[in-house]
């Protein structure tokens, strides 16, 4: 990772700012880019202070224009972007009590047509280039239908498809993409969970798990490896099984 440029969007807090550090740590060039300024001023000045090059700016992941005009200067300030991490996401409890119109599309916003956004601006300059590498931080949520989850499932689903696609339809333009798939890690998500969390990562050792996955440049990781084996096990069991099960591990 040394020397390389790379943007990380939803980088003011939780795994983005974690990851940002990692990379520093690694000698990577970091642009930080969120909605909150004076918490990317922050990090910013501690990773300076820690001898990294950084640069960050303020934008919003659901407004095209804007988050256009903020990769633009992030890159006017650390040149040509090698690595893009589409991190910036956020989930929430659905329970159908709660239930509120509007909330699905606002979710699938900002975890789906937001990393969209961004990939918009990357793609043209990578190929133009071809070299860059695509990165997109889904979950185990989207591999299965999870209860009170469904817009944060749907929207991580269609987000881990389409890198999967869109891997196989780079390749050989010599731009890679990696698609990164956590269970549960400690962030400000995860500390509103009411259920049972198995397996839960500290955030640093899960930033960590994600540096090396990016500087392996690997396709669709899960971790940790006991998520993964959950995964592999229950979408092999019949249907009416998974759902059996999975609908008795999280309250109504």
């Amino acid at each position: 990772m040394r020397e390389q440029n790379v943007v990380i969007t939803g980088a003011s807090s939780g795994l983005g700012a974690y990851l940002a550090r990692e990379l520093t740590r690694r000698g990577a060039h970091v642009g930080l880019l969120a909605r909150r300024a004076d918490r990317l001023e922050e990090l910013a000045e501690e990773l300076r202070a820690a001898g990294g090059r950084v640069a960050w700016a303020a934008a919003d992941v659901t407004d095209p224009a804007g988050l256009h005009a903020a990769l633009d200067a992030l890159e006017g300030e650390l040149g040509p972007v090698d690595v893009l991490v589409a991190n910036a996401g956020y989930g929430r409890p659905e329970p159908p009590a709660k239930f509120q119109p509007g909330r699905s599309q606002a979710m699938y916003d900002v975890n789906l047509f937001g990393m969209l956004h961004a990939l918009d601006w990357a793609i043209p300059r990578f190929l133009e280039r071809q070299r860059g590498h695509i990165v997109g931080v889904a979950s185990v949520a989207s591999y299965l239908g999870m209860p009170n989850s469904y817009s944060y499932c749907g929207s991580k689903a269609a987000m881990r498809v389409h890198l999967q696609s869109l891997r196989l339809s780079l390749k050989r333009h010599g731009v890679a993409v990696t698609t990164i798939c956590p269970g549960f890690v400690e962030s400000e998500l995860t500390e509103k969970n009411k259920f049972p969390m198995p397996f839960l990562w500290k955030t640093d050792r899960a930033a960590r798990k994600m540096a090396d996955i990016i500087q392996r440049r690997k396709g669709e990781v899960i971790f940790p490896w006991q998520m993964a084996l959950f995964i592999a096990l229950t979408t092999r069991f019949p249907r009416r099984f998974t759902e059996w099960l999975l609908s008795r591990g999280v309250p109504a």
